[in-house]
């Protein structure tokens, strides 16, 4: 039987809470899907698959991920943005091994660097950053 591929974004989040669990001295809160109560949660980081495919459907899958990094202030949100691209290149340097998932967090390369994005009229708000960032990031099984 074909091995079907790890959950991609299960890895990164996992990958993102073993290496960015904290900043300033504050938890930051990983999410794929954005909850209802966002606001709340600074500093926020929302990662997840935004275009890619499987290299070979049996071991390897090349995602693009799409990272926004939500704070308070614009140099909180930007410091959180280059934290999580430090945090995903040293994890995927390190072959990051997912427990909950299952699989490796095996490649890393910044394909748009962090840049602050003032969002649309959802994230219109004067007191919240945000700054976005997209990486292109491999998994292979176990």
């Amino acid at each position: 039987m074909t091995p079907v591929l790890p959950d991609a974004e299960g890895i990164v989040l996992e990958a993102l809470r073993a290496y960015l669990p904290e900043l300033g001295g504050r938890p930051v809160t990983h999410v794929i899907a954005m909850p209802n109560d966002w606001g709340r949660l600074f500093p926020l980081v929302m990662a997840r698959k935004s275009a890619g495919s499987a290299v070979d459907p049996r071991y390897l899958d090349s995602s693009v991920f799409t990272v926004h990094a939500f704070a308070s202030d614009r140099r909180e949100a930007s410091l959180l943005a280059r934290s999580v691209r430090q945090a995903l290149y040293t994890a995927a340097q390190a072959q990051f091994a997912a427990t909950e998932y299952g699989g490796y967090l095996s490649h890393f390369r910044e394909v748009t660097g962090p840049m602050y994005s003032a969002g649309d009229t959802n994230l219109n708000h004067p007191d919240i950053y945000r700054f976005v960032a997209s990486y292109l990031l491999n998994t292979r099984p176990s």
